[in-house]
């Protein structure tokens, strides 16, 4: 089975292109829905999370106080650190299960939406990457707009990550999303042509 990871920068157009290619019939799976599984209720991270972070994270009904948590990772590396460290082990187990099931099932591709892959240096992990890329002025536009923030709120975000334009020198398979939807969609058609699936 071709292994494909997908990435991109933050409002790029990464979860337009993965709707996309699931409208294709293809499977994707997406790191931040297997995030939110083992951090939802009953998650395989809370017993973790609770005993590192303490009680203030817990919400009334044994659940996961995101926002209380955010305080406490937000802006602090030791904590994020932390907090990955329970996290990330448990959705590498979830994908590689995933990742089995769907080469019993017989398929010849899968997708996995990764948005730190770069970050995380995940690339070795694929038989090819897949990036949606875009000009740093319509990812501030499509940012500011989406999350309803300031023009330094989404350029502080931006800088959080690696530059689009750095991860351009590492992939050969691109995806610009700098037009509209259908052109969007043309992209992806054309990129999967180039990979033969």
């Amino acid at each position: 089975m071709k292994w494909i990871g997908i990435t991109g920068g933050i409002a790029t157009g990464k979860s337009t292109v993965t709707t996309r290619l699931r409208t294709l019939g293809y499977e994707v799976l997406d790191a931040d829905a297997i995030s939110h599984q083992v951090t939802g209720p009953g998650g395989a991270a809370l017993p973790q999370i609770f005993t590192v972070f303490g009680p203030s994270v817990r919400t009334s009904d044994g659940g996961l106080d995101r926002k209380a948590l955010g305080h406490l990772v937000f802006g602090r590396e030791d904590q994020r650190k932390k907090l990955e460290g329970i996290i990330h082990p448990l959705v590498r187990a979830e994908v590689a299960k995933e990742k089995v099931r769907l080469q019993d099932e017989g398929q010849k591709v899968a997708f996995y939406d990764v948005p730190l892959l770069f970050e995380k240096q995940m690339e070795k992990d694929f038989d090819a990457v897949l990036l949606v890329s875009s000009t740093e002025d319509l990812q501030l536009q499509r940012l500011m707009k989406r999350n309803s923030l300031t023009e330094a709120e989404a350029r502080s975000r931006l800088l959080s990550q690696i530059p689009i334009q750095e991860k351009e020198k590492k992939t050969k398979y691109i995806i610009h999303n700098t037009r509209d939807l259908s052109h969007l969609e043309n992209e992806v058609d054309r990129l999967l042509k180039e990979l033969k699936v």
